[in-house]
């Protein structure tokens, strides 16, 4: 038995016991908790091989306009030695009256490793997304400091980028510029790619960096590439497997480097096609019923009644059935009925706040209705941002 195998133990110990917690107590909260155990095999800046038992638990938590995200991972290596890493970030969404959405957060992370040596960094950032349909440009920048277990160092950086997504995929494009100390200077340019399935869940990812050549991957490399996906044997149990590369991380010392790692993953809940899905009741459709293309929702208005409930309307003609679901249908499918000039409509109480919602046409996809806000939901879909004052 190793040095670092009690202190294996304990942590297991310990993050099983927060998971079965946490899982209870968050049902209400759109909270999902997961704890990946496995192994991985690494080689780090072209020199240093090793192996590694890993733990990662991992909150992700959601209150309508406000996202937070925690998580860590313990390695013990085969050579000898272990480490520990964690993150934290928090992001708050601000709806304004001219159409786009506003974002500001925070970012704390770092890492203890067996020798000693302390790394640490904390960001504060703003982002602006401007909605385009399915698809947003956004925009943001951010400063703090970071420590690499030498010196504190002032970062600033930015992003630019643009995002596209349906139901059950998602793709992005971003621009990264960062400076360190005025010192280093480079920026990263990372597409990505995830695809979500009944049972399967994959996600891939290009990078490539433009600038400090101290900032390269090996010795001259400057692009990586990953992937990942992850096999649900049932709801709450998955095998995920991943591979590729990573960049250097000069804001806290972190080499570049290779990995593979397969591990099973535990969740409280899984619930890939859309966010945090209840149980719902059996659909019955009417057999004519199938998918049509050249119905598909044109419009969508959202009004208060005089009596303080929220009427809901979509236009499009030439439909049959449209639906809508959300956080407050408890995410069941409710049948809106039909009115003039190809418009469906339906009255429900709802209070003032901030909701995550989608639209059906005709036992299509789900989609974001037109002129709604998307956004990516906790579980990787792409749901529309309701605001009701």
């Amino acid at each position: 038995m190793t040095a670092g195998t009690p202190r294996l133990l304990a942590i297991l110990r310990g993050a099983l016991t927060a998971l079965l917690f946490v899982a209870q107590a968050g049902r209400a909260q759109k909270v999902e908790v997961s704890l990946d155990l496995g192994g991985a095999a690494l080689r780090y800046a072209d020199t240093l091989s090793t192996g590694a038992i890993t733990v990662t638990p991992r909150i992700t938590a959601n209150w309508n306009s406000d996202l937070l995200d925690a998580s860590g991972t313990y390695s013990q290596f085969t050579t000898a030695g272990w480490s520990t890493q964690g993150l934290l970030s928090a992001s708050h969404f601000i709806p304004t009256s001219k159409g786009f959405l506003g974002e500001v957060g925070g970012f704390v992370g770092g890492s203890i490793h067996g020798d000693g040596t302390r790394t640490g960094e904390f960001l504060v950032n703003s982002r602006g997304h401007f909605p385009r349909g399915s698809s947003e440009l956004f925009l943001g920048a951010g400063a703090g400091r970071t420590w690499d277990a030498f010196a504190w160092r002032s970062i600033l950086l930015g992003e630019a980028g643009a995002s596209i997504g349906s139901q059950l995929t998602s793709a992005s494009l971003a621009i990264s510029p960062t400076m360190v100390d005025d010192s280093i200077k480079y920026a990263d340019v990372q597409a990505s790619l995830s695809w979500n399935h009944e049972r399967m869940d994959f996600a891939g990812l290009l990078g490539a960096r433009l600038g400090d050549q101290l900032t390269a991957l090996g010795a001259h490399e400057r692009a990586w590439a990953n992937v990942s996906a992850v096999f649900w044997v049932t709801s709450r149990v998955g095998v995920v497997g991943a591979g590729g590369s990573y960049p250097v991380d000069p804001t806290q010392g972190f080499p570049g480097g290779r990995f593979i790692s397969l591990s099973v993953r535990m969740t409280g809940a899984h619930s890939p096609a859309q966010a945090p899905a209840a149980p719902t009741a059996p659909e019955s459709p009417p057999r004519d019923l199938t998918p049509d293309a050249g119905s598909a929702a044109i419009g969508f208005v959202a009004s208060r009644t005089d009596s303080g409930r929220v009427t809901l309307r979509v236009n499009a003609p030439g439909a049959r059935v449209v639906e809508i679901n959300g956080d407050f249908t408890n995410w069941t499918p409710l049948q809106l009925a039909p009115a003039e000039a190809g418009w469906w409509s339906t009255t429900v109480t709802i209070v003032p706040g901030k909701y995550q919602m989608n639209v059906r046409v005709n036992g299509g996809q789900w989609v974001v209705p037109p002129g709604v806000l998307a956004m990516v939901d906790e579980f990787g879909g792409v749901v529309g941002l309701l605001v009701v004052d």
